[in-house]
């Protein structure tokens, strides 16, 4: 009777530590952007960029069988920022904490995708004028065999996408 309890209770905890397993995703480092992949920059004004995304929060962006897989939408938007302006920074643009022209950056969706032999990473950046007057959605779309790669490019994406847009280049001038 005691071994059987003790076989019961054993299988029980197993399902249970199977059951409970949760991830979280994110941006483990920036890939930097070649220089002919977005080309100079020619911002005449001194921009800045704040995080968007007031609450550091786990989301829930996908599932697989029993594992979930979380991201804080602060910690990506941190990172993405963190890549723009140093990007920026590197094409001659003058960043500072606060200028005349101001941009909030906030992520508004991460999902994550399996298919047969990739993981497939989107994510949505949302990048405003502070004052209001101008306002675009990018999307960095990456997929690759190596879970974190997928992630990694994801978010190299969103930031080729925005600095290559010709109306991100003009709202900050």
């Amino acid at each position: 009777m005691v071994k059987s309890l003790k076989l019961v209770l054993l299988l029980l905890l197993f399902a249970l530590l199977l059951s409970g397993c949760s991830h979280v995703v994110y941006p483990r480092g920036a890939i930097p952007v070649k220089m002919d992949v977005v080309g100079s920059m020619d911002a005449k004004k001194v921009v800045s960029f704040i995080n968007g995304v007031t609450d550091s929060k786990l989301n829930l962006v996908a599932t697989k069988g029993s594992d979930k897989y979380f991201a804080d939408y602060k910690h990506w938007t941190s990172s993405i920022v963190s890549q723009l302006e140093e990007e920026l920074r590197n094409r001659g643009v003058q960043v500072k904490p606060e200028s005349e022209v101001g941009f909030k950056v906030g992520v508004e969706s991460v999902g994550l995708f399996w298919g047969a032999f990739a993981t497939r990473c989107i994510v949505r950046v949302r990048v405003e004028k502070i004052d209001g007057t101008w306002s675009r959605t990018y999307e960095g779309n990456n997929a690759s065999n190596h879970f974190n790669r997928a992630i990694d490019g994801a978010a190299y994406k969103a930031v080729v996408a925005i600095m290559g847009d010709q109306d991100f280049k003009n709202a900050m001038r």
